[in-house]
């Protein structure tokens, strides 16, 4: 027991000392929200490649995404770090999806995902980009990314935010159904 605490101790003192020396990690806020009139969640963790795990908000719809930027093994030449994380938005259209009926469940429909993929070289800012894609099995929404903007979470260097909207498609669908033709 003793061993436990003293090697809790010694994380404690690394961790207050990389918090006094002004070493705070790099992050990006990622906020998810819906155009639509059903909720959305975000799959976690997502599909990571040289990002820590994303650490969510209990309180919003917001994650928090880490870079590994220390892994030098996520480095090209050793010089440009490359890295990314990836997460898919699901709609709960209808609310009870993947709940009802009991023996089968219907599966939620998926928006699409959004990603965030960092570059940066030694010496220099990182480089942040905001994409998405559509979903394996369209199901009428999309997702759009819009940033960069200052972050509302006092920590982050930036916030993007993944938008689940009706897709193209489905609001010409839509206009069609509504249009009568004699």
């Amino acid at each position: 027991m003793a061993c436990i605490t003293g090697l809790a101790g010694i994380l404690g003192l690394a961790a207050m000392a990389t918090i006094a020396s002004g070493d705070a990690p790099y992050t990006i806020q990622l906020h998810w929200a819906s155009a639509v009139d059903a909720k959305v969640g975000i799959v976690l963790p997502g599909l990571l490649s040289c990002f820590e795990l994303p650490a969510p908000s209990v309180t919003s719809d917001n994650l928090v995404l880490t870079p590994s930027l220390a892994r030098r093994g996520c480095y090209s030449d050793n010089k440009t770090y490359h890295g990314g994380d990836t997460h898919g938005l699901t709609v709960y259209d209808p609310p009870h999806c993947e709940s009802w009926p009991p023996l089968k469940p219907k599966g939620c429909p998926s928006a699409g995902k959004v990603s965030i993929r960092v570059t940066k070289e030694d010496g220099k800012d990182p480089v942040v980009q905001c994409s998405t894609s559509p979903a394996a099995f369209p199901a009428g929404y999309s997702v759009e990314c819009t940033g960069p903007e200052a972050a509302d979470d006092g920590k982050s260097a930036m916030k993007f935010t993944a938008t689940v909207v009706k897709s193209a498609a489905a609001t010409l669908e839509i206009a069609a159904d509504s249009t009568l033709v004699v």
